[in-house]
């Protein structure tokens, strides 16, 4: 009977994330004679993007192995958040570990989760590496960007979108781009959707542009070093999967200084009366 209520609990439980507001931009499509939308991802429970990819990853982890997992992560401030949130969500353990510098205000998110934290090391390869070795039999890694899961996770923003828009194909969308998980699920999305001609503008900022390295070497390319204010897309590398989709599906890599991208939270401050940061917390259509 008790083993019932748990696969009951766990079905409810499927969907972490929340469907999030598309908004018209009318001041910017006036400007840009066309409609821009705003895909609102801030709104997400752990305010990122993060919450769908990993959300469907730690659901389906739980679903497959059951609830005598740790869940294990070191792999950037959003992925963790997300981990401790699904943690709670599917009552699993979860142990994460961030930099020692972390801020204050963000262990404290991670450990009112319920969470394990351990704070490890300068940066977070460091901390990502001495996470990987916590992992045991009864133990699942969770990555950032890179799973199929992950992928079909953020995959749902498009389907969310072909409701939204009421079937009408969107003229473009702009992405931001870290290790690629979003990305991907924004390519597989689109495809499975049937809008295989709409193409996605994938944006990095100068100090992180391993997409756009790729793209244009043709293979992988690991940054010798990472330099952007935008840690949320602070990524060495791209998944694999993201430069074999850039060869069946129109990609546009386009890079931006920080500059330009603090520039851009001003700009959205001011014109939507909402404050987020230089992260990847928004996705952008147009008509």
């Amino acid at each position: 009977m008790e083993e019932s209520s748990d696969d009951e609990h766990l079905g409810s439980s499927q969907v972490l994330h929340v469907q999030t507001p598309l908004i018209h931009s009318p001041k910017l499509s006036i400007k840009l004679d066309c409609n821009i939308y705003f895909k609102i991802e801030n709104v997400q429970p752990t305010g990122s993007v993060k919450m769908r990819g990993i959300g469907n990853f730690c659901y389906k982890a739980v679903e497959s192995r059951g609830r005598d997992i740790h869940l294990v992560c070191g792999s950037g401030t959003n992925t963790v958040l997300a981990v401790a949130y699904c943690a709670r969500q599917l009552n699993v353990s979860a142990f994460t570990v961030m930099p020692k510098d972390t801020p204050s205000s963000i262990c404290d998110s991670v450990r009112s989760e319920g969470a394990h934290l351990i704070l490890f090391g300068e940066d977070w390869a460091t901390a990502d590496e001495h996470a990987r070795k916590l992992v045991k039999r009864n133990s699942v890694y969770v990555p950032s960007a890179d799973h199929a899961d992950i992928w079909q996770g953020h995959a749902s923003i498009i389907h969310e979108l072909k409701t939204q828009l009421q079937d009408n194909p969107p003229a473009a969308i702009i992405c931001p781009v870290g290790g690629g998980g979003l990305l991907n699920g924004v390519i597989t999305g689109l495809q499975s959707v049937g809008w295989k001609n709409v193409p996605v503008i994938a944006v990095e900022t100068h100090g992180s542009n391993a997409f756009q390295a790729s793209v244009v070497a043709g293979k992988l390319v690991t940054l010798e070093k990472i330099s952007t204010i935008a840690s949320g897309l602070a990524s060495s590398t791209v998944s694999s999967k993201s430069l074999e989709l850039s060869l069946v599906h129109p990609v546009v890599p386009f890079a931006v200084s920080d500059a330009m991208a603090a520039d851009s939270v001003r700009l959205f401050a001011g014109i939507n009366l909402l404050m987020i940061i230089p992260k990847s917390h928004l996705l952008y259509t147009s008509y």
